[in-house]
């Protein structure tokens, strides 16, 4: 008799098990995201080459242009953290040229690694949706030499694309000019302990750009690979699929504007939008670089939406008049 109400209390908790996780699976909570990762699982078992296919283009955007930009500026601002820590309101210059200069994501990296040692401020959170934006370096030799093969000036694309930028942050930094040039955070000490050999500081310093290396190269993949399986929907109107790629990674999106059929001033202007914006790739990897700082995604979200509305219009004003 007991070992009879044994095994049915068995087989009942057994039941119940798989009843709690029919209902997890089932439930409301992160059902969106379940439903996209069987969906990808699925396109991936149905057309393993596309996804071939984007996961090569991914690592060659990485490995040829994101990793040899990026890699040594992670590198020296990770030295330059722990040999000169950000406690003064003068760190929002350094975070403000470092992140125009070096571009995505370095920009919000270095926002949310001082957002982190100085809790109590939220200057930098508003910042990160405009220093983070594409480096000189990426417009001047992709966009400009490769995209619109020199169609346009040089002088006027980087003033489409950097003068909405300048024009949002000295809003930002007048709105907030007390707190930063009064040095609002001098009482504030740094949580990290800082070390103090300089073979430390490299070996720190480069450990974290691996990590970080590594970390975009996983995003840049995924959603190059999202890029070419938009590419198979049935969709006979370019410009759908060229707007959807644009939203979802920035490169391909800006490939795919400059083959519409219309005046290359316009796609010029399309082109500084999607710069501005910089697609569900680059936020996904701000969020994954910022994750253990705080930034207020959403914050970052509607900055990024505000400068490209800035971006539209001054990209007008300046190839049409």
């Amino acid at each position: 008799m007991y070992l009879r109400i044994t095994y049915s209390n068995i087989i009942c908790r057994q039941k119940v098990v798989i009843i709690v996780k029919k209902k997890t699976f089932m439930s409301s909570d992160n059902l969106p995201l379940k439903c996209l990762i069987l969906i990808a699982f699925i396109g991936i078992i149905i057309f393993p080459q596309t996804a071939f296919t984007g996961a090569i283009t991914g690592i060659k955007l990485w490995g040829a242009t994101i990793f040899p930009a990026l890699f040594p500026a992670f590198i020296i601002t990770g030295c330059i953290i722990r040999l000169f820590p950000m406690n003064s309101g003068l760190s929002y210059i350094y975070i403000i040229l470092s992140g125009l200069l070096c571009g995505y994501p370095l920009g919000a990296y270095l926002c949310g690694t001082y957002h982190s040692e100085h809790p109590d401020e939220n200057i930098s959170s508003r910042l990160a949706a405009f220093c983070n934006i594409s480096s000189p370096s990426f417009v001047i030799n992709y966009i400009v030499n490769q995209i619109l093969y020199e169609k346009i000036e040089l002088w006027k694309i980087l003033l489409c694309i950097y003068t909405p930028v300048i024009e949002c942050l000295v809003i930002i930094m007048f709105i907030h000019h007390k707190d930063i040039f009064c040095g609002i955070n001098k009482n504030i000490t740094t949580k990290k302990q800082m070390p103090f050999r300089i073979s430390d500081i490299i070996d720190s310093s480069i450990t974290d750009a691996v990590n970080n290396m590594l970390k975009l190269a996983g995003y840049i993949i995924i959603f190059s690979c999202l890029s070419q399986y938009i590419m198979l929907l049935p969709i006979n109107n370019p410009v759908i699929s060229t707007i959807l790629c644009s939203i979802t990674e920035i490169t391909n999106g800006i490939f795919l504007c400059s083959r519409l059929n219309i005046d290359t001033t316009y796609i010029c202007i399309i082109i500084t939008a999607v710069n501005a914006f910089g697609g569900i790739s680059t936020l996904m990897q701000t969020a994954g670089i910022t994750r253990q700082n705080n930034i207020n995604i959403k914050s970052y979200l509607y900055g990024k939406i505000i400068l490209t509305i800035v971006s539209i219009v001054n990209a007008m004003i300046i190839l049409l008049h």
